[in-house]
């Protein structure tokens, strides 16, 4: 007897109102859609406050624990074509998965979208091509309206700069100077400029129990009270919102991380959105104290990330460990550059009195040969995924004989031979996807410890090529 065809319900929504959709209408037209095609349905992936435009369906999360269970499955069934992808380009990716997974089915419970024939994938561009220029004309409404509040003196909502507080004025919210966190920034800038240590500063604030911007706008998440961190610290005092100016984030070429820059009317004027917190010569004098303390550009490390980031563990607190470097200027002019990897808490913080390592001799090499150690001898493979053709009457059906399947095929090497010839950013990256971490402690505390999940040969093999 042939199986019968089986159907995974994928239902989503970005927010839900009274005019959209729900996920329980959804799910029932699916349901009835499979019951009329004698589909059977065998399970629902449930995304909910889930933008098709930002997130793919490839990340969903319900979604893509079902896509990681293909051979569970025959068809993909949605409600409508947008509540399963909005841009053209997802759809051909899935639509390629579905042909590389055992000609998978697509099908719109309400739409004549259908991937089992040549009309349906036709029909599929063009509707996906309406849904992307839907898409794209509600994200130019919110723009225009962003740009419109940007260029206002109003606040456009979040927690306000650190030295601001907001308060409520004809239906909107405008900034005002807040006296005691203006104070913390006055204090700090005089004594930076005085030509103390951000480091120094951030010390004494957290001894003093200071409320950092975490604790004040509630944010703290690690559990530890006024933990003051020396970068969040110098974004405050570097941002030119201290002069009562308004200010929008701006991506730094080739950075991770942004700056604040200003916001100009349209006659090219800074727009002003409450009282400086510090006047133009402070402001000036704490810029130039800033920029002296740190290194010349040349003279800065050039290492481009944490060796293992991701993988190694702070065993005190947890969190991921990082490379820190220090300069420390010579009498000559130079600077002696020292590296070493922790966690983000600095040595003494009350968030975590934390671990120091040499990156070099007490990570990476111990690390790596731990690793080996551990699991040299096991086969890479790769997942390849096998569909079998089941006939009519087969008795091998039941026995599970003839079911698509994934299969894992060795690729020639053990993890010793692909790790021993692997840089040290490759090594990380290869890890990162075996799920194995390392919770760091020093000889005296017990050394290094592994982390292995039971899968972690499968979840290398889903990327390994």
């Amino acid at each position: 007897m042939a199986r019968p065809t089986r159907a995974l319900i994928a239902v989503r929504l970005t927010r839900q109102t009274d005019s959209t959709t729900s996920p329980e209408r959804q799910y029932e037209e699916c349901r009835s859609f499979c019951d009329l095609q004698d589909w059977k349905v065998v399970g629902v992936a449930r995304d909910l406050s889930v933008s098709a435009t930002a997130v793919p369906p490839w990340k969903r999360p319900e979604l893509s624990r079902w896509l990681d269970h293909a051979p569970a499955f025959d068809v993909i069934v949605f409600w409508r074509l947008d509540r399963f992808v909005r841009r053209v380009g997802d759809l051909h990716r899935m639509i390629e998965w579905a042909r590389n997974h055992g000609d998978k089915g697509l099908v719109s419970a309400t739409e004549p979208f259908d991937l089992t024939s040549a009309a349906g994938q036709t029909m599929a561009d063009m509707i996906a091509t309406f849904a992307q220029m839907e898409a794209r004309a509600a994200a130019e409404r919110v723009a225009s309206s962003r740009a419109h509040l940007l260029t206002s003196t109003r606040w456009g909502g979040g927690s306000p700069p650190f030295g601001y507080r907001t308060f409520a004025k004809d239906g909107a919210r405008y900034l005002e100077v807040n006296p005691q966190t203006a104070n913390v920034v006055r204090e700090a800038a005089l004594r930076v400029i005085d030509g103390e240590p951000v480091n120094a500063v951030c010390r004494d604030f957290e001894e003093r129990g200071l409320p950092s911007p975490a604790d004040t706008y509630q944010r703290n998440k690690s559990g530890k009270n006024f933990v003051w961190y020396p970068r969040t610290l110098k974004g405050i005092l570097t941002s030119p919102t201290l002069l009562g100016w308004k200010t929008r984030s701006e991506d730094v070429p080739g950075k991770s991380y942004k700056k604040r820059v200003l916001v100009h009317d349209r006659n090219g004027d800074p727009i002003r959105v409450a009282e400086a917190v510090l006047d133009q010569d402070v402001f000036d004098c704490l810029q130039e104290a800033l920029a002296r303390s740190a290194a010349p550009v040349g003279q800065r490390s050039t290492t481009p990330r944490t060796p293992l980031l991701g993988v190694i563990k702070c065993g005190r607190c947890g969190k991921n460990l990082q490379l820190h470097t220090t300069r420390k200027r010579r009498k000559d002019g130079t600077y002696r550059v020292t590296e070493k990897v922790r966690c983000l808490s600095r040595v003494g913080s009350p968030a975590c009195p934390g671990y120091v390592f040499a990156p070099v001799d007490e990570i990476v090499a111990p690390i790596r040969s731990m690793l080996i150690e551990a699991v040299g001898d096991t086969p890479v493979t790769r997942r390849v995924y096998v569909r079998t053709e089941v006939r009519s009457g087969s008795s091998q059906l039941s026995h599970g004989v003839n079911e698509d399947h994934w299969e894992f095929v060795p690729l020639g090497m053990t993890f010793a031979e692909r790790w021993r010839g692997m840089t040290v950013t490759e090594l990380g990256a290869d890890v990162l996807h075996t799920g194995i971490t390392v919770n760091c402690h020093p000889p005296e505390h017990g050394g290094h410890a592994l982390d292995i999940p039971e899968d972690y040969r499968e979840r290398l093999a889903k990327v390994t090529q």
